[in-house]
């Protein structure tokens, strides 16, 4: 178990049509995205799962999962939600549950287990977030942009 994960910041392009839109309109390159993947496995009835990568969003409350994970996870008990992001018109139905967790880092590092509230889409089609309900209050957050690199520090 390590106090500090070490992660690499993934490098994207944004769409095609975004950035045409913006050059058109503001006749500048819009540049690149970036994306901070972390690894994370789950508590299960027999063990844990295998890591999956997930985005860690800074402006997500909750965490979410494709709902596949409710037959892997054993979710019996769920509260249904409806969430949105950015735009309030699209939502996803869910259902809100606790869940172990431990995050991985590329050098085979892990958290120790963090209970936090996950939200289990209805659907698979949906990416796989960290949120930050009950997992910010464990780590600090640090970005390294130079070397292109974040890190999560646990403190407690």
């Amino acid at each position: 178990m390590s106090s500090t994960l070490a992660y690499n910041i993934s490098i994207t392009q944004f769409r095609r049509e975004i950035g045409e839109s913006v050059r058109r309109t503001h006749d500048l390159d819009i540049g690149r995205s970036y994306v901070y993947n972390v690894f994370a496995s789950f508590k299960t009835n027999t063990g844990w799962t295998n890591p999956i990568i997930m985005i860690y969003d800074t402006g997500a409350v909750v965490s979410l999962l494709p709902g596949k994970f409710r037959k892997i996870l054993g979710v019996e008990n769920f509260a249904p939600v409806k969430l949105s992001g950015i735009s309030p018109e699209i939502e996803v139905d869910a259902g809100r549950t606790r869940a172990g967790l431990r995050l991985h880092d590329e050098a085979g590092k892990t958290s120790r287990e963090l209970k936090a509230w996950i939200a289990i889409a209805e659907k698979d089609n949906v990416p796989a977030i960290l949120g930050l309900k009950d997992v910010s209050d464990m780590h600090d957050f640090r970005v390294d942009s130079k070397r292109k690199m974040f890190y999560l520090d646990f403190w407690k």
